[in-house]
């Protein structure tokens, strides 16, 4: 159980670090102001925390799992979306680290489309993982024990990451128009 606390509190602080790193990422990209140095450490402090809390995840999943003491049985579609964007999440978070230096290379080709893309993709995957995974986290360290407050905050936190995820796609795409189109 420790673990899976531990984890719990790692994902709590990605959710703030994206919050951070998005928040300054989609300022830069309105104002143009761009401190790299903010970017990179906002960037990379948050690709840590992520790594670190899929180790644990795996970790818990796999190496923890069991099926006699799990209150639930089968699987659930949100746990299905979690996992899922989870993955997704993982496989293109080089893609979205060096993606400036990929949309330079390709401007103009068929490939700034597809980097474009997978961006888009990146980031729906990223606040569809939050909106799934922040109230278990939350029960999980024991914050949250009322399922119908539980309820509320998912619906409330998936209109705030739809809202989130439209800004963040919208601006940084449109400026990448701009800077490279």
């Amino acid at each position: 159980m420790r673990i899976k606390k531990w984890n719990a509190r790692l994902s709590l602080l990605a959710v703030f670090a994206i919050l951070f790193h998005t928040g300054y990422q989609t300022f830069a990209y309105i104002t143009f102001y761009y401190n790299p140095i903010l970017s990179a450490v906002s960037g990379y402090t948050l690709a840590g925390v992520i790594v670190l809390h899929a180790i644990l995840s795996v970790i818990s999943v796999f190496a923890l799992h069991d099926s006699k003491t799990t209150a639930y049985k089968k699987l659930n579609i949100k746990t299905v979306l979690q996992r899922i964007s989870a993955a997704v999440m993982l496989l293109l978070l080089p893609l979205h680290i060096f993606s400036f230096v990929l949309l330079q290379g390709s401007a103009g080709s068929m490939g700034y489309y597809l980097i474009e893309a997978c961006q888009i993709l990146f980031y729906a995957s990223l606040y569809c993982h939050v909106a799934m995974s922040f109230t278990n986290a939350l029960i999980t360290l024991g914050w949250l024990e009322d399922i119908k407050k539980k309820r509320i905050i998912d619906r409330i936190l998936l209109g705030v990451c739809t809202v989130m995820f439209l800004i963040t796609s919208l601006t940084i795409t449109s400026t990448h128009l701009k800077i490279f189109g």
